[in-house]
């Protein structure tokens, strides 16, 4: 993931925190082709919500914190899962900070 995505040597640990948040929505051979997730919490996992490590993604900026003639979203890559809650991990490339938020649109294509 981290090759094919390109982030900083300095996320692997995001690299690897995604990995298991995966590995743990997949089959595993140790329970017989059973979900670890679905294991552990005895529902069906929803996978419409995932997305490609290191995509393009643009981040909504609340309207308090910007003008009316400032953009309305912020370009970032998307290195990750919210953990507990739901919403997603997003490197912001311009203020070099990683920002978590629900209100984001994935341009997967490039």
């Amino acid at each position: 993931m981290r090759l094919h995505a390109g982030p900083p040597l300095s996320f692997w640990a995001e690299v690897v925190s995604t990995t298991v948040y995966l590995i743990n929505r997949g089959p595993s051979s140790a329970l017989d082709g059973g979900i670890p997730e679905e294991a552990w919490y005895g529902k069906k996992v929803d996978y419409s919500f995932l997305r490609v490590f290191g995509c393009e993604v643009f981040v909504h900026i609340d309207k308090d914190d910007r003008t009316k003639l400032e953009a309305k979203s912020e370009k970032c890559t998307f290195i990750g899962y919210g953990g507990d809650e739901f919403g997603y991990k997003c490197w912001s490339i311009k203020d070099k900070k990683i920002i978590r938020s629900r209100d984001v649109v994935f341009n997967e294509k490039v």
